[in-house]
């Protein structure tokens, strides 16, 4: 009973070794391939448009309502001897270093990443990445490098863009909660503002971009057994990249707040 589990534990362990090193090898693979990303323009283009342009909608509505429910819940717990400024400030710090890349790195791991997984695993699948190798086309350049150079231009842009939504609606959802006018809003943001709260989530952007994209691309590219297989490939991209995205978040948090 001992041998058995020690050989499950053993064949567990040499399996996530051998895919964590497949991912690392992949991702530094579509890192030096962006040298060639003038002979891939149409895809990038198409790419950034599928990551960046048509997330808005999805990136505005979960902002929007972000953005309500931070000016319910902070404002509900201010005290009546608290100056109502102060929420402006709180809201700013909470949207800028937590809640806007988050949320967005989540929403995006669920609709970009599995996209990605899905699209690639369908070419996988029907043997059409086995066609461009024989023609002499790299996978990696063609499908990977396009998707990861788009990630990585449109994702910190929608950071910003749920930042600057989640904070309107903020101010709207405070207005209404505890009466807190525009100039008093602004005053809180002003009164704990500072430059690297900005850096700091377009950092998380940026990083959470090549999470989202090289798992979606990862797991399609090693997708099998059909259409469940396409299925599970698709599962497995949005599970990993959430939980990767979250440690993630700990740790950048971590190692900028002792550098800032």
């Amino acid at each position: 009973m001992l041998k058995k589990n020690i050989r499950s534990i053993g064949r567990v362990s040499i399996l996530y070794f051998e895919g964590l090193g497949s991912l690392t090898l992949l991702f530094f693979r579509g890192l030096l391939a962006i040298r060639k990303s003038f002979k891939y323009t149409d895809q990038i283009v198409d790419s950034f448009l599928y990551i960046g342009r048509f997330s808005m909608p999805i990136i505005a509505i979960t902002a929007i309502f972000m953005g309500l429910v931070l000016g319910v819940q902070i404002g509900t717990q201010i005290s009546p001897e608290t100056p109502r400024w102060v929420e402006g400030g709180l809201i700013l710090r909470a949207v800028l270093l937590e809640m806007g890349p988050i949320v967005t790195g989540l929403i995006l791991s669920g609709r970009v990443g599995s996209g990605i997984a899905s699209e690639i695993g369908e070419m996988k699948v029907t043997e059409q990445i086995d066609a461009f190798r024989t023609t002499g086309i790299d996978p990696v350049e063609f499908l990977v490098m396009p998707r990861l150079a788009a990630g990585m231009i449109a994702i910190p842009v929608l950071v910003i863009y749920a930042d600057a939504i989640t904070l309107y609606f903020g101010f709207v959802s405070s207005y209404f909660t505890i009466n807190l006018t525009w100039a008093g809003f602004v005053k809180g943001m002003r009164h704990v503002f500072v430059a690297t709260d900005v850096y700091t989530s377009i950092i998380k952007g940026f990083i959470f971009s090549f999470v989202i994209t090289i798992f979606g691309c990862y797991f399609g590219l090693n997708a099998r057994h059909g259409a469940r297989g396409v299925g599970r490939a698709t599962t497995h991209a949005v599970i990993w990249s959430s939980i990767v995205i979250l440690i993630l978040d700990y740790i950048i948090s971590a190692i900028l707040f002792f550098i800032w």
